[in-house]
């Protein structure tokens, strides 16, 4: 297996530090607003990550991260507690406001089939322990303070620009130090902040205050993972200065840190950056209520290399639908032609053919995680099982067996990327039995030349999410998308 390696820029062949385990630890989000579909694409690209990793029998320890407290979340809380009756102080504005949206997040992962992570840790439950690793950059002479602040000293990091791929000299052209900031070079970042008036504050050997942004995740990876740890994700957005400064804080504190980074690229919408301002925000709940499945967004994930950007369209979106309808007129078809015919479960051998696109399946996942290529795999296989029905009158035993392995296999390969391709659409309340009178009902009317009677049967039961297709042998059904 190889993975495209942020750091180096290039593609390494992937060893953990431990045979059979990986730690993965990935930047979660800062609960301040609804989920987009944008903090949608980031999530399910590493949990096909995750998956394929369990499917290639490691086990991974994945550890997602909230960021509960941040200069968003209290800005949103100032509005909320200003607009309360009583008012709400601060403090528990900001709270209740991580809360629901945090709640909102976890709603949303689960109606998009996401996997919890293993460890979901939160920065208000590490503020000891920042303070502590704060304490050790102080004592290593990295970090210094500064009227109840502490800043990072960015001199003293090694090889600082070495992950965005940037000179600390032409960093320093044009960096300014903000009002009211006490660094001593533009490039100093914060660890901790010291308390304004009526914002959350913690106790410290500096004063009361509160932890910079950075800190956080160095803080928790090195204590669920280690000081040296497998893969650290996130979305190309972090690389600077968030991931540049988690870097140079953790080897500060004498961490080798994370042996490969691997960034997503950023979602657009019709080639624009997504934003309230422009009209074109879309959240995760608004697409659910929209298009009602998940796996269409999914699917125009899949169809991109997560390195590379996504544009979201409409006619996109459309597209996908095609794609899963793919899988779905496959799926009734072999239900149709295999009843009847046993399936044996997973223990139908593969044939040299099904085989080899398993493999093809397999090679472009290891493969730096190239899904447009797996998917294509995925498509094959709809294709080598088209060709079998098609050129068969009757299936023999072996057919038989080879096409339920097919659906099997496809099954498989598609929960890899969280694909619900077993469950059933809606008939509008209509049984199968039902579906089927009504059918054979227009079979009568159009030997009758009853056309008018024929067209009604077909629009009422494409009404109700039935869809007919008048084929050689006969007149068949299926479930509409």
């Amino acid at each position: 297996m190889k993975i495209y390696n942020s750091l180096t820029r290039k593609k390494e062949e992937f060893v953990p530090l431990e045979s059979g385990k990986v730690g993965l630890y990935v930047c979660g989000p800062t609960v301040y607003d609804e989920p987009h579909i944008g903090h949608a694409r980031s999530a399910y690209i590493f949990d096909c990550i995750r998956r394929y990793l369990e499917y290639k029998n490691y086990k991974v320890k994945f550890v997602r991260n909230v960021t509960d407290v941040d200069d968003k979340i209290i800005e949103k809380a100032k509005k909320v507690a200003g607009h309360q009756s009583p008012v709400t102080s601060l403090a528990e504005a900001v709270k209740e406001i991580s809360k629901k949206y945090l709640d909102s997040y976890h709603k949303d992962m689960a109606t998009l089939g996401i996997l919890p992570p293993t460890k979901e840790p939160k920065a208000t439950e590490y503020i000891k322990k920042m303070i502590k690793f704060i304490e050790l950059l102080i004592e290593r002479g990295a970090a210094y303070t500064a009227e109840g602040d502490v800043y990072f000293d960015i001199k003293k990091a090694k090889d600082y620009g070495k992950l965005s791929n940037q000179n600390l000299g032409k960093m320093e052209v044009g960096a300014r130090i903000a009002p009211g900031e006490k660094k001593r070079d533009p490039l100093d970042f914060a660890l901790w902040k010291a308390v304004k008036e009526g914002e959350p504050s913690w106790p410290s050997p500096w004063g009361p205050g509160r932890p910079g942004w950075h800190i956080e995740c160095s803080v928790m990876s090195s204590d669920i993972l280690g000081g040296e740890f497998d893969i650290h994700g996130g979305g190309i957005d972090l690389i600077f200065p968030h991931h540049e400064n988690e870097i140079a804080q953790s080897e500060g504190a004498g961490n080798k840190f994370a042996r490969y980074w691997i960034h997503n690229g950023l979602l657009t919408i019709d080639g624009e950056k997504m934003a309230k301002s422009l009209g074109n925000f879309i959240s995760i709940k608004d697409f659910i209520a929209k298009e009602k499945d998940a796996d269409y967004l999914k699917l125009l994930f899949l169809n991109t290399h997560y390195r590379h950007p996504v544009d979201y369209t409409k006619e996109k979106i459309d597209e996908m639908k095609a794609q899963k309808e793919r899988f779905l007129i496959l799926f009734d078809k072999l239900d149709r032609i295999l009843k009847g015919h046993k399936s044996q479960g997973t223990s139908h051998r593969l044939t040299a053919g099904v085989k080899a696109i398993k493999d093809r399946f397999e090679e472009a996942m290891d493969d730096d995680f190239n899904t447009p290529l797996g998917l294509a795999a995925l498509f094959d296989l709809v294709t080598y099982a088209n060709k079998i029905i098609q050129t068969k009158e009757e299936l023999t035993k072996d057919e038989a067996g080879e096409l339920h392995a097919i659906k099997e296999l496809i099954l498989e390969l598609t929960g890899l990327f969280g694909l619900k391709l077993s469950e059933a659409a809606e008939t509008g309340g209509l049984s199968e039995k039902e579906i089927t009178e009504l059918v054979e009902e227009r079979n009568k009317a159009r030997a009758a030349k009853n056309f008018k009677r024929s067209d009604e049967i077909r629009n009422a039961l494409s009404d109700k999410g039935v869809i007919l297709e008048d084929a050689k042998d006969g007149t068949v059904w299926r479930k509409k998308i």
